[in-house]
C-alpha cells in the first residue's frame, strides 16, 4: 500500500498468513525488533526476540551447535539458520528471523570482511539464508541490515501469499525466466544503493567476478555485465524490491541448455 511502511506491510501480512513472528539478532543488537515494535499493534503477530551477542548465547539459548560455530563461525550460512530455527523452537513461533554479521570497525578478515552479514528466515517448510557485504560505518552496517531483513521477510510473505487463481503461491518471476536463473550472490553496494556482484554460485558452482562493465536499469532491476575469472560474460540482474539476484545464462550456453 502507497504511504505503508515495510513494517506495517510486514505486520498486515503475518496477520494475514496467521503467523507469529520471533527474531534472532547479533550485529544487530536489538535495532530489526525495535523496528517491528514500532508498528501498534505488533503484539498481535509479534513473540519477541533474543539478542544473541555471544557465542556462548548463540549456543545456550537458541540452540546452535558448538561444531557449527567452530567449523563455520558465527557469521555464516549454517549459523543464521540454526539461529532463526532455534528462537522459533524458543518462543513457539511459526516464522522466524536472524541476523549475524560483523559490524566493524575491527573484526574483519580477508574472508569475512567488515561489512559482511548473513541473513536467514524459517517458516512452515521454508529455509533460506542470504549473504551481503555491506558499505559504511558500524551504524550503516546496522541499518541496512535491518532493512535487508525486513525486505527479507515482505519479499516472503508477499510471495507466500496465495494465489486467488490457483492453489500456487505467487511470486515474482521476470520477463525471459527460461533464461533467468536465481542465484545467490556476495555483493557491495554504494551509497547511492548501486550494487556491486563479487561472486555469484550457479549449478553449485562459485564464480568469482574479475570485472564489471556496462550498466543499465529497466523495470526488472539492476543490470551489470560482468566477466568472471574465466573469462565467460554473464548478464547479472539485482531486484531491489526483493533483494534476489538473477543471471541470464550465458549465449553459448542457451544452444545446449
Amino acid at each position: 500500500m502507497a504511504g505503508q511502511s515495510l513494517e506495517a506491510l510486514i505486520g498486515d501480512l503475518l496477520v494475514g498468513r496467521g503467523l507469529h513472528l520471533a527474531v534472532a539478532e547479533s550485529c544487530t543488537g536489538g535495532l530489526l525488533s525495535h523496528r517491528i515494535t514500532n508498528v501498534p499493534g505488533s503484539s498481535d503477530y509479534y513473540l519477541g526476540s533474543i539478542t544473541a551477542y555471544a557465542n556462548e548465547v548463540k549456543e545456550g539459548l537458541l540452540g546452535v551447535s558448538r561444531d557449527t560455530l567452530e567449523k563455520h563461525g558465527a557469521v555464516s550460512r549454517e549459523t543464521v539458520l540454526e539461529m532463526a530455527r532455534g528462537v522459533c523452537r524458543a518462543l513457539s513461533a511459526g516464522c522466524g528471523i536472524s541476523v549475524s554479521g560483523i559490524a566493524g570497525p575491527a573484526g574483519g578478515t580477508p574472508d569475512k570482511p567488515v561489512g559482511l552479514v548473513w541473513i536467514a528466515l524459517v517458516a512452515d517448510n521454508h529455509a533460506e539464508a542470504r549473504r551481503f557485504i555491506w558499505p559504511g560505518d558500524r551504524l550503516a552496517v546496522k541499518e541496512q541490515s535491518a532493512e535487508a531483513a525486513l525486505q527479507m521477510l515482505a519479499d516472503y510473505l508477499s510471495g507466500a501469499l496465495p494465489d486467488p487463481d490457483g492453489d500456487r503461491p505467487s511470486q515474482f518471476i521476470p520477463a525471459d525466466s527460461d533464461q533467468l536463473l536465481l542465484v545467490e550472490v556476495t555483493a557491495r553496494f554504494d551509497i547511492q544503493g548501486r550494487a556491486f556482484p563479487q561472486s555469484f554460485t550457479w549449478e553449485g558452482i562459485t564464480y568469482r567476478i574479475s570485472s564489471s562493465g556496462r550498466r543499465w536499469e529497466d523495470a526488472k532491476g539492476q543490470h551489470i555485465l560482468v566477466m568472471e575469472a574465466g573469462g565467460k560474460v554473464f548478464e547479472m540482474i539485482f531486484t531491489p524490491s526483493s533483494y534476489r539476484w538473477y543471471v541470464k545464462r550465458p549465449l553459448e550456453d542457451r544452444h545446449t541448455a
